[in-house]
């Protein structure tokens, strides 16, 4: 059978019927999600079916049995999310295992409700760990808090005082429980982390400088490139055009 006529078949059904991948930036974005724990943003997606119609229910057509053809797309999920885990932070076993124990279920699975419930186990799970890891060297319950209000409000302008009211506690003693367990200023913590998403998004988005700017909520587009320049050693600009997607043009010759 000629594999070029059979694909070309395949495209012709799938445009047909609608059918299509989704875009590879909105995959990226979404194992992201998964990889930097964001439990919120994910229990949104899963609540209103969103991953599975903009991400994950890849259309593409893997087997003609439709419990088989979904299975396989949950194995090549677990697989991606594992290995994004990996990368930022996640103990290679733990990941690994937690991938094998995930494929043996969804071997096992027997209708579509079956694979979609683990489906959903798939990414809060990982999700949960990777919240855990990226929390791991804190103690306190107060600094946890702390953490998952920054964490929450990347897109804002976050105020310390804010950050405490959440909290339930005075700024000034925050301020010095969160320096001593996490060992930097709540302010320090907020830029790190702001930082760390602009260079998520300058590797892995089409988002525009400034773009990111504004989601970020920083207060001018040159500020935020000072402070980029500051951390990683080159303007948001230059950063992207020696290192975007990289990583993965590199794995794949």
């Amino acid at each position: 059978m000629n594999i070029s006529n059979e694909i070309v078949k395949q495209q012709f059904v799938q445009r047909e019927y609608g059918l299509a991948h989704p875009t590879y930036d909105s995959e990226l974005d979404f194992y992201q999600l998964v990889s930097s724990g964001n439990v919120k943003a994910l229990s949104g997606m899963l609540l209103a079916g969103e991953e599975d119609a903009e991400v994950l229910a890849a259309r593409g057509i893997l087997s003609e049995d439709k419990v088989r053809n979904r299975r396989y797309h949950e194995i090549v999920l677990v697989a991606m999310i594992s290995r994004f885990c990996i990368e930022e932070g996640m103990e290679e076993m733990e990941s690994y295992n937690l991938s094998d124990f995930y494929i043996n279920k969804l071997d096992k699975a027997q209708t579509t409700q079956q694979v979609i419930e683990i489906h959903n186990q798939i990414i809060m799970d990982y999700a949960k760990r990777m919240r855990r890891v990226k929390k791991k060297t804190v103690i306190s319950p107060h600094c946890v808090k702390a953490m998952d209000y920054v964490y929450d409000h990347l897109h804002e302008r976050i105020d310390v005082r804010e950050v405490a009211e959440f909290v339930g506690v005075e700024r000034s003693y925050l301020s010095k429980l969160f320096h001593k367990e996490v060992g930097q200023t709540i302010s320090d913590y907020i830029m790190e982390k702001k930082l760390q998403t602009a260079r998520n998004m300058l590797l892995y988005s089409d988002f525009s400088c400034t773009e990111i700017s504004q989601y970020l909520a920083f207060a001018s587009g040159s500020y935020f490139a000072k402070c980029f320049k500051t951390k990683y050693g080159s303007t948001p600009n230059s950063y992207r055009r020696i290192n975007y997607r990289k990583h993965w043009k590199e794995a794949k010759s």
